[in-house]
C-alpha cells in the first residue's frame, strides 16, 4: 500500500470473500474528490500519468495513446513552434487552481505562469505569455516571470474541500457509483446487492495514496469493478471493451473538413488518410480535452468502463453536497484559452479569452510595486495587455491558425499513427502495407458536421481502426448517394429521348 512519508487518505471497505470481490466502501469527502477530478483531467493528461506512473502496463484506450505517442515523436518544426508540442504532451487542467488543492494531487502538469519582456514593460503597447521563452514584439524573449494578483479570499473562504464538501461521509460502490453515506441508503444499496446481514462481509482499513490512485484511474477507464482491482490480491481484471455506435451527437455545425482517404479494395477498410493542418489539428485537440467534456458529447454514454458511472453520481447527487457551483464544472468543463481546436467541428466549450492589465500596485505609503491583474480597478495608471497567441507563424501579431505548421501534408493511419509527409517516404510507407497497387483506391471524404465530427472522437476512443469505423461509412452513403443520382440522370435521360420520340411522331 502507500508509503509513510507520502500523503494518504483512510479509506474503509467490506469485501464478500467468497467473491473476492469490494461490496461497498466508505470515505470523507477528501476521497472522493480524488475521483470526481478524474472528470477534470484532458485526455493527454491521463495518458502521460498512467504512462508516467505505470510504465510496464500501458492504458488502452482505442487510439489515442497512438496520438500522444505521435505528437512525442514529432519534431519541433512540424509545429509553429516549441510551445505548441508542449501544450499538446501536457495540456492545461480547466480546474487547475481547485485540483492544486487535493489531498492527493493527481495532475502533476506544471501550474500556469506568467511571463513578460522585461524591456518592453515602459511601453503602452504590452504582451503576456502563459508560457515562458516566447517572443515579444521586439524580437527579444519573454523570460521575466511576474504574478497575476488575485482576488482576494478570506481565510477558510474555500471551504472544506474542493468539489465536495470534505467533512461529509461518501459511499464508494465497484462500479465507482457515488452516494451520500446515510443509514437509508445503505440498508437500501445493500439490499439491492443481495446482502441482507454483515454477516458475509469482511472489513478492511487502508490509506490510499499516489500509486493506488493512479490504479483507480486506469481501472476506471478499462474496468466495471476497479475498486476489486486495486485492492484485493488475486483478483484478474476484466477489461471491458467500450460500445461503438454510429450517428451519435449533435447536428451542430461550425465547419467542415475534407480529408483524402485511401482504401484497399481486397480488404474493404481505410489503410491511411493524407491530410492538411486542419485536420490534424482535430484530432490532435482530442487530447486537450477534459475527461467530462467528452462524457457530456457522448450524453454519458462513453462506455469506458466506470466512468460513466462517476459522471452520473456528479449528475445525481444533490447540490447541496458540492462547494459552491462545482457539479457544473466537472460535468462540463472548458478547454482552457488558448488549447481548443481553431476549426471545431464539434462544440467543446472553451474558455473566453481573459483580460489582463499591467499597472502598479499600492503595497503602503512607501512601497509601489509593478504587478499584473484581470482587475484593473486594483493596479494604478493599468495598461491593457495582449496575450500571445502561440498557435500561428507569430504569436505577437497573429491570430490563432492550430498547432501544425501551414502548409504541411500528413499521412494518418488507420490507428491514429501519424507523420508529417516531410519527414516520410512516401515510397516506403505504401511498400509497408503489402498490397498490389491496384488495390488501392482513393476517395475524398468530408466530415460536415458534429455527428460525423464526434464519430470520429468516439472511434478513437473506442477502436483500433478508428478512420474506417468512424469514416468508412460516410464513402458508403457517398457512393449510394452518387448511384441515387446515376439513376435520376438515366430516368431522366430515358424521358427525354421518350419525349423527343414523341415530337418527331407528332411531327
Amino acid at each position: 500500500m502507500a508509503s509513510n512519508q507520502e500523503a494518504t487518505i483512510p479509506l474503509k471497505f467490506w469485501v464478500d470473500e467468497e467473491q473476492n470481490s469490494v461490496i461497498v466502501a466508505e470515505a470523507s469527502g477528501d476521497f472522493v474528490d480524488v475521483l470526481f477530478s478524474f472528470l477534470t483531467l484532458p485526455l493527454g493528461t491521463i495518458i502521460r500519468l498512467v504512462s508516467k506512473n505505470q510504465p510496464h502496463q500501458p492504458l488502452e484506450i482505442g487510439c489515442i495513446g497512438n496520438l500522444y505517442q505521435s505528437v512525442e515523436k514529432f519534431n519541433t518544426n512540424v509545429f509553429w513552434n516549441r510551445i505548441c508540442r508542449q501544450m499538446l504532451l501536457s495540456p492545461r487542467n480547466p480546474s487547475e487552481t481547485s485540483c492544486q488543492r487535493l489531498k492527493l494531487k493527481v495532475d502533476d502538469t506544471v501550474p500556469t505562469k506568467y511571463f513578460v519582456c522585461g524591456y518592453c514593460l515602459k511601453g503602452s503597447d504590452l504582451l503576456l505569455s502563459t508560457f515562458g521563452g516566447a517572443s515579444c514584439y521586439c524580437g527579444k524573449l519573454m523570460t521575466k516571470e511576474m504574478k497575476v494578483l488575485e482576488e482576494s479570499k478570506e481565510e477558510g473562504s474555500w471551504g472544506n474541500g474542493v468539489f465536495v464538501k470534505g467533512d461529509a461521509m461518501f459511499l464508494i460502490f465497484d462500479d465507482l457509483r457515488v452516494l451520500n453515506s446515510s443509514p437509508g441508503n445503505t440498508v437500501q444499496q445493500l439490499l439491492q446487492l443481495g446482502y441482507k446481514d454483515f454477516n458475509k462481509m469482511k472489513e478492511i482499513s487502508v490509506n490510499v495514496g499516489m500509486k493506488e490512485i493512479f490504479s483507480i484511474l486506469k481501472q476506471a477507464l478499462t474496468s466495471k469493478s476497479p475498486l476489486s482491482d486495486v485492492f484485493l490480491a488475486n483478483r484478474e481484471s476484466k477489461p471491458t471493451l467500450p460500445s461503438f455506435s454510429l450517428d451519435s451527437g449533435l447536428s451542430h455545425h461550425k465547419c467542415s473538413l475534407e480529408v483524402k482517404i485511401t482504401v484497399s479494395k481486397s480488404q474493404n477498410k481505410i489503410l491511411f488518410a493524407e491530410a492538411e493542418g486542419n485536420f490534424v489539428d482535430f484530432l490532435f485537440s482530442f487530447l486537450t480535452i477534459p475527461l467530462g467534456s467528452i462524457i457530456n458529447l457522448m450524453n454519458g454514454k462513453s462506455s469506458f468502463g466506470s466512468i460513466d458511472n462517476l459522471y452520473k453520481s456528479v449528475k445525481d447527487l444533490n447540490s447541496s453536497w458540492f462547494i459552491g457551483s462545482a457539479n457544473n464544472s466537472l460535468l462540463n468543463p472548458c478547454v482552457p484559452h488558448q488549447f481548443g481546436c481553431t476549426c471545431q467541428p464539434i462544440h467543446v466549450p472553451e474558455e473566453d479569452s481573459p483580460s489582463y492589465w499591467y499597472g502598479t500596485k499600492v503595497v503602503n505609503a512607501n512601497i509601489k510595486r509593478e504587478a499584473i491583474s484581470k482587475n484593473q480597478d486594483v493596479l494604478q495608471d493599468p495598461v491593457a495587455m495582449k496575450i500571445f497567441e502561440p498557435r500561428c507563424s507569430d504569436g505577437a501579431r497573429g491570430p490563432a491558425v492550430g498547432f501544425m505548421k501551414r502548409p504541411c501534408i500528413f499521412v494518418v493511419r488507420d490507428d491514429l499513427q501519424v507523420s508529417p509527409m516531410t519527414t516520410t517516404s512516401s515510397i516506403s510507407f505504401v511498400q509497408e502495407f503489402h498490397l498490389p497497387l491496384d488495390d488501392f483506391e482513393e476517395h475524398l471524404v468530408e466530415i460536415k458536421n458534429s455527428r460525423e465530427a464526434l464519430n470520429l472522437l468516439r472511434a478513437s476512443l473506442t477502436s483500433k481502426a478508428a478512420l474506417t469505423d468512424s469514416l468508412f461509412y460516410l464513402l458508403k452513403r457517398r457512393k449510394k448517394e452518387m448511384c441515387i443520382l446515376r439513376c435520376i440522370g438515366w430516368k431522366e435521360e430515358g424521358d427525354e429521348k421518350k419525349k423527343d420520340g414523341n415530337r418527331k411522331e407528332n411531327y
